[in-house]
This record gives C-alpha cells, sequence and structure tokens, in this order.
C-alpha cells in the first residue's frame, strides 16, 4: 500500500516535533561545551607575560615604586611654604592687670578668643632641598629597576614551572606507552606459560613492573595537579583555575650571542645590577646632603594675628620676620653622620661590584646548563633509537628462549628511561635558557613571542621523538 502525503512534511507531523526536539537537545549541548571549547591556550608568552602583571612580585614592584614616587612628592613638598592657623578660646581663672606703683588696671580679658595665620617660607638651605630632590628621584629609579629584576626573576621561575608541567606531561605520555608495551608483553608471557614454555616467575616480574608503572602514572598525575596549582598561584590567579597549555613545544629559540656577549649584556642590562648602580648614586648624594647641614637657613615668615582684648588699641597685628638659623655647635654630630653616610655608600659600591661578578658568574653557569640540556637531548634522541632496537632484538631472543624476561624487563626500562630522558632535557633546556635571559635582562616575553612564532606541534616534531 503506498504511503498516503501528509503535504510539504514527507516524514509526517510527529517526525517534525522529533526533528525540533532534537534540534534543541542538540543547540543546549552546543551551547553547554562552548566555554570549554573557548578556553585559550596558554602559551609560555602569555604566561610570561601575565607574571608580569598579575604575580605578586609584579604587585610588590608597583606598590615600592608608588612609595618612592611619594616620597619624592614628600620632599617636593619643601619647596612650598608652611602655612600655619592657631586658633581658640582663651579662659584665665584670674583678669591680667598691670601694676605702676599705687595704680593697677586691667591689661586684658579673662575670657578671649584669639587667631594666628602665618605663612613660613625656607628661602636658602643651602642647597638641601635640591639635593634631597636629586637623590629621592635616583632612589625611585633604583627602585623602579630593582622591581623589574624581581619580576624578571618571576617570570624565570613561572617559565621554569610552566615547562615542568609540560615535561610532567610528557612523562605521562611515556609512561603510557611504557604501560602498553607492558600489557602487551603481558599477554605475550601469559601465551607462552599457558603452553608450558616459560616459568610462573616471568608471569609474576612482569605483572610487578606493570603495577609498578601504574603507581608511577598516578604519582606524575599528582605532581603534576601541584605544579598546576603552583603555577596558578605564581601568576596570581586562583591555584584551582582550570589552564589549557600546549601539547608541547618546539626546540628552544637560539641563543643568538656567544659567551661574551652575553656576560657584557648581563652587566650592562641587569636590571639588579642597574638598581644598585642607582643606588651607589643616590649614597653619594645623601652624602653630600649631610655635608649642607653646615649651612644655615634663612627664612621669612608673614602672619596676621588677633586677641580679643577690651585694653589693647590694635588687636589685629600683622608681622613679617626674616631670619637666619645656624647650629652652631652639635657636638659632632653632623661629621658622624657624613661618615656614616659615606661608609654606607662605599658599601654600596662594594655590593655593585660583587653583583657585577655574580651576574657575570651566574651567566657562564646558566649558558654551559643550558649547552649542556641541548646535547643531553641530542643523546637521549640517538639512546632512545638505540634502545628501541635493542627492546626488538631481546623480546625476538625471549621467543626463541635465548633471553630471560628480566632481560626484556631491563630493555624495556631503558627505552622507558631514554624516552623520559627527551622530555626532560628538552623542557630544561627551557628553564635554563629562561634563567639565562634573566639573568642577562632580557625581555622574556619578545623572545619567546619571536622565537615560538611556528606553529607547533603540527609543524614540528614532539620532543619525546614520538
Amino acid at each position: 500500500m503506498r504511503r498516503q502525503s501528509n503535504g510539504p512534511f514527507p516524514f509526517g507531523p510527529g517526525c517534525m516535533v522529533m526533528t525540533a526536539q532534537h534540534f534543541i537537545f542538540a543547540a543546549a549541548i552546543l551551547l553547554g561545551t562552548a566555554p570549554a571549547a573557548a578556553q585559550t591556550v596558554l602559551t609560555l608568552p602569555d604566561a610570561l607575560r601575565l607574571a608580569a602583571q598579575s604575580s605578586f612580585s609584579a604587585d610588590a614592584a608597583r606598590l615600592d615604586l608608588s612609595m618612592a614616587r611619594e616620597e619624592t612628592a614628600r620632599v617636593k613638598s619643601s619647596y612650598y611654604p608652611q602655612i600655619t592657623l592657631d586658633g581658640g578660646h582663651l579662659n584665665l581663672d584670674n583678669q591680667p592687670y598691670f601694676v605702676s606703683g599705687p595704680i593697677v588696671f586691667p591689661s586684658a580679658n579673662q575670657t578671649s578668643w584669639e587667631y594666628k595665620i602665618a605663612a613660613r617660607e625656607l628661602l636658602w638651605d643651602g642647597g638641601r632641598r635640591s639635593t634631597a630632590m636629586a637623590a629621592s628621584r635616583t632612589r625611585e629609579s633604583a627602585v623602579e629597576l630593582k622591581g623589574g629584576s624581581d619580576v624578571r626573576r618571576a617570570q624565570a621561575a613561572v617559565a621554569e614551572r610552566y615547562v615542568t608541567l609540560l615535561s610532567l606531561r610528557g612523562q605521562r605520555e611515556v609512561v603510557d606507552q611504557r604501560k602498553k608495551a607492558l600489557s602487551d608483553y603481558l599477554r605475550v608471557v601469559k601465551d607462552l606459560f599457558e603452553q608450558g614454555m616459560t616459568a610462573r616467575n616471568d608471569l609474576l616480574r612482569t605483572e610487578v613492573a606493570l603495577r609498578s608503572v601504574g603507581d608511577q602514572a598516578t604519582a606524575l598525575d599528582n605532581a603534576a595537579a601541584t605544579t598546576s596549582e603552583a603555577l596558578n598561584k605564581d601568576l596570581g590567579l586562583d591555584p584551582t583555575a582550570p589552564q589549557a597549555l600546549p601539547d608541547g613545544l618546539p626546540p628552544p629559540p637560539s641563543v643568538p650571542w656567544n659567551e661574551g656577549a652575553c656576560r657584557t649584556r648581563a652587566v650592562d642590562q641587569n636590571d639588579g645590577v642597574r638598581a644598585l648602580t642607582q643606588k651607589v648614586k643616590a649614597l653619594d648624594q645623601a652624602v653630600e646632603l649631610k655635608r649642607r647641614d653646615y649651612y644655615p637657613n634663612i627664612v621669612a615668615e608673614v602672619s596676621h594675628s588677633y586677641q580679643q582684648n577690651d585694653y589693647l588699641l590694635y588687636p589685629h597685628v600683622n608681622a613679617l620676620f626674616l631670619g637666619l638659623s645656624l647650629d652652631v655647635f652639635d657636638g659632632g654630630a653632623r661629621a658622624a653622620q657624613v661618615r656614616e653616610a659615606r661608609d654606607e655608600a662605599d658599601k654600596a659600591r662594594r655590593e655593585l661590584e660583587e653583583a657585577k661578578r655574580g651576574v657575570s658568574l651566574a651567566v657562564g653557569q646558566a649558558l654551559r646548563d643550558y649547552d649542556e640540556a641541548l646535547r643531553e637531548v641530542e643523546t637521549a634522541r640517538a639512546n632512545v633509537a638505540a634502545s628501541e632496537e635493542n627492546l626488538r632484538i631481546i623480546q625476538d631472543q625471549y621467543k626463541e628462549g635465548l633471553a630471560r624476561t628480566t632481560d626484556v624487563l631491563d630493555a624495556e626500562s631503558v627505552l622507558a628511561e631514554s624516552r623520559w630522558r627527551v622530555v626532560h632535557m628538552h623542557y630544561q633546556a627551557y628553564a635554563r635558557q629562561a634563567a639565562l635571559l634573566a639573568a642577562m635582562g632580557e625581555d622574556l616575553v619578545a623572545f619567546y613571542e619571536t622565537g615560538l612564532a611556528a606553529p607547533f606541534p603540527q609543524q614540528q616534531e614532539k620532543p619525546n621523538g614520538r
């Protein structure tokens, strides 16, 4: 029988209703999964940029600089006149009287109102204010540079934490590979055991190795969770905030300077060294400021006062004062302050010299560690190829009865260790490179943003060689 047509809906009204329900259900699923799909991948430059904006070191640096600027504003305020206003109601227990021989007459009211407004200006202070202003601005520059140094160290720590998390995830892949390999090998051992071609202890040893690998996977998952929370904390975020990281990173961008250039750039650009240079300059200015305490102050004051007094002809008084103030003798206090300031400046100079040497040492060590990590990555890659071939040979020998289970498990362990070494040293190279760049005072965000511009992993080989 031919099915009756239902107008423009060939499947009938009931099918139309179900289709609408399916559409609504699909739309709800899409809306529910949209936030997860839209989550942005946190790249290494983004993490470094976030560390420079929201980390504790960044906030502390901004607050330190703000306090230093307020100190400069306080010194600057000494250039303006000081205006004071005093006033109030005076109550005396007895009315004042003047006595002149037998004559006694009052001189003031027993209760009265009075006030005084005065403007006092320091006309000349021997250059104290100008020297103090210069020293304060120099300290402000030193604080800003020190904050930049702290932020760069925080960025280097974030980079290490970031690549550590990627390393743990890569190691988890290695463990999964090993778990699959052991599971496949366990099936072979079971088949041979059921055929009576191998002993039961081979089966037990393989099962023990497989359970140990499961424990390693759990330990890596826990370490990755802890590292992810620590990374969020370093970025100034909620530790439990989810983060989407890339699958991996290409080889580190090359460092375009030789060792001598790295050391020179570090001494010239390191914010810690530059901050100490500014500190020495500020302390030299402080020595000069202490010397100027020997100079007098010349001040001028203009005032207007009023006293409620029925016995005064002029209760309002306008006054102008011009005078000089000088400490003639202070028992050697100013000389001691000058010597103390000079010693502090000399100590800062010694700190600066030591900091330059320390930065040069740190750069040399970081550069050697970085080069060593790159070499070890290549060694580990070669070891992976050799270990894979070694495992294949031993597995064939085991099937022929020429090798023991322990030989197979040892070969498999060597392969897993080689793969783990590739992942570990690949990301160690990043961590050591970031420490090198931070010691050199380089812009880490710009360096990695330019160096990691190529897409990955689509066009790059994964660091574990798989």
